[in-house]
Formats: structure tokens, C-alpha cells, sequence
């Protein structure tokens, strides 16, 4: 049902609690140790719990070894109603690049970097391609974002506008091809919308400052704390998520835009994307960051909701990454 302005998105309700996992990116073994370490078993090739469903933020895949599994299990789940998924900016890649257009061109090429990840994936499915097409195709039908009675769920920011604008063009349950034209088009609305709500929000740092990340690669741009009003914080403060040193004086005001800072009277929001590790995952009473960066060497992380209506870092729940895969 639609509610109003406060939660006007389409609202889910159901009887029962659940199991927020973090970006699992491939990493077959870690969530099924992660399942059943939650309390999940197996049966008939699906997991389940008696009283409990799992919610996968985005971020399924490539990185690690197995997506092709991972797939398969999340698919089984949803499908038998033991989870929800939603989309993040790795499944759309994958989607804008398998899908084709009507000359057979991909919607859109990805960056080098994202195709080297997206064919690790193809790999995987070299002996049944046609496989690979029909999970492209399922996760075309996957939501951007959850909005349940009492909390709320996306990839990497949330914004009322942005999923009101993505709620317009999604129809019968899916993304068309009319509508990944769109997201592809950098000079259309539901291409910024598509970005930021899986991406979050980012400010391009000024010229003269050259940031170097630990591959020795410069840094154009860097995450923020999109809870928070920039104005008048340093770069380290206003930095979340990003696997480089920022500069610890006041962010240029002509770098800035504005942006839809999520509030504190606002329902506990959780997400992924940023790859937190050993970094604060809880930065605020409602605001939850569940990647936990299994994909570099940390842990693949769920949160146990329960019904609260703030955070407990308590309700974390961990599975170490054991091998690295790069």
C-alpha cells in the first residue's frame, strides 16, 4: 500500500524478522557458512528458516570464486519467498552489459576495470551461457530498494526522489529495455538516479589535490557521509567508506552540491556497498552499513533485525573470508 510523504513507497509487510547480508560478491562458501551459522538449513537444494527471512543488500557478484553458485542460491530463495534481494552497481553492470540492443550492442560498455570482473563471471558460465542470460533476466525483475513498517534497505543511498523517479520506470515487476536505455543515458535524470542510489554520493576532489589509493592509482572522487551536511568538515570527516587517506582541512564549498541528507527521525536504514572491514559500520542510530569487505580480505557480515528501532551493534553476526582470490 502507498502510506504517505514520510513513507510513501510501496511498504512491506510481513510476520516475521530478518537476516540483512552484506555484499557477498561471489563468495559461495562464505554464505553458506554464514546461513548456516543464522540458523538457515538446506532443504531440497534451498535455504530457509523457520521464522526468519534473509535480505540481500546488492552486490552479489564477481570478485570472488563462485558467483555462479552464489546466483544460484540466492535465486532459489527468493524464488521460494525465504529471502528478498535487491539490485547493486555490479548486478547492473552486469545487466547493461549482457543485455543487448537492437543491433546487438550491449546497452553499455562498462568501464576496463568492470569488464575484466563481468568476463571472471561469464567464465564461470562458459559451458551453459544460456544460463547466465535467464539470471540476467531474473535480476532485471529484482527492486533498487525495501521499505518495510519499520526499516528500510538499499545498495548505497537512500533518497525519496531518486526511488520515486526508478518506481516510474519500472513496470510489470521489471526493468525494460527502454527503460536500461535510459539508465545508460548520462544526460537523462534516471541515469544520475540509478548511479547514486547504487553508487551513493560522491564530490570530485579539487585538481590540485592528488590522492593516491594503495595501488598507486590517483583518486578522482570520494565517498561521503550522505547522513551528514558537508558544509564545514574536513575531507577525513566528511569520507566514508574510502580505502585511501583524505586530507584532514575543510572541503572546498565550490566542490560541493546539494543533496538529500538522510535524518535522524528517519526509520534505521541499512546498506552495503562500501566495504567497511574493520571500519565503523554503525556510524549512526540509524544508519547501517553491512559490508563488511569480504571481498578484500574481511568478513561477510549479516544483521540480525528483530523489530528495533535503533541499531545495536550487538546484532552482528560475521563470517571471516579464508582465501583470497586476487
Amino acid at each position: 500500500m502507498l502510506l504517505g510523504n514520510e513513507n510513501r513507497h510501496k511498504t512491506i509487510q510481513e510476520d516475521c524478522y530478518y537476516d540483512i547480508i552484506g555484499d557477498v560478491h561471489g563468495f559461495a562458501n562464505e554464505l553458506e557458512e554464514l546461513l548456516e551459522k543464522l540458523g538457515y538449513t538446506r532443504k531440497q537444494g534451498i535455504w530457509r528458516h523457520e521464522t526468519r527471512k534473509a535480505i540481500y543488500v546488492g552486490d552479489f557478484i564477481d570478485r570472488g570464486p563462485d558467483s555462479r553458485r552464489v546466483l544460484k542460491i540466492i535465486n532459489a530463495m527468493v524464488e521460494f519467498g525465504s529471502a528478498h534481494a535487491i539490485l547493486g552497481n555490479h548486478e547492473f553492470n552486469l545487466i547493461m552489459y549482457i543485455t543487448k540492443d537492437s543491433n546487438g550492442r550491449p546497452i553499455r560498455k562498462p568501464s576496463e576495470s568492470s569488464r575484466k570482473l563481468i568476463d571472471k563471471v561469464k567464465d564461470e558460465f562458459k559451458d551453459d551461457p544460456d544460463l547466465l542470460k535467464k539470471y540476467v533476466k531474473w535480476l532485471r525483475t529484482l527492486p533498487v530498494y525495501l521499505n518495510f513498517e519499520k526499516f528500510r534497505v538499499v545498495h548505497a543511498y537512500w533518497n525519496d526522489e531518486y526511488i520515486d523517479l526508478i518506481d516510474q520506470h519500472r513496470t510489470e515487476g521489471r526493468f525494460k529495455k527502454k527503460d536500461l536505455k535510459l539508465m545508460a543515458d548520462p544526460n537523462h535524470p534516471l541515469c544520475n538516479a540509478i548511479n547514486r542510489i547504487t553508487k551513493g554520493i560522491e564530490f570530485r576532489l579539487p585538481e590540485d589535490l592528488i590522492i593516491k589509493d594503495s595501488n598507486n592509482i590517483r583518486r578522482n572522487n570520494f565517498r561521503i557521509r550522505w547522513w551528514e551536511s558537508p558544509v564545514g568538515k574536513t575531507f577525513h570527516e566528511l569520507s566514508f567508506g574510502n580505502k585511501f587517506k583524505l586530507p584532514d582541512y575543510t572541503v572546498p564549498h565550490q566542490i560541493l552540491f546539494p543533496f538529500d541528507i538522510y535524518n535522524d527521525h528517519e526509520p534505521p536504514v541499512f546498506f552495503g556497498h562500501y566495504c567497511m572491514g574493520n571500519g565503523q559500520m554503525v556510524p549512526k542510530k540509524n544508519i547501517c552499513c553491512i559490508d563488511a569487505c569480504v571481498a578484500n580480505k574481511g568478513s561477510l557480515a549479516a544483521y540480525r533485525y528483530n523489530g528495533e528501532s535503533t541499531i545495536n551493534p550487538d546484532n552482528f553476526v560475521f563470517v571471516q573470508q579464508t582465501i583470497s582470490f586476487f
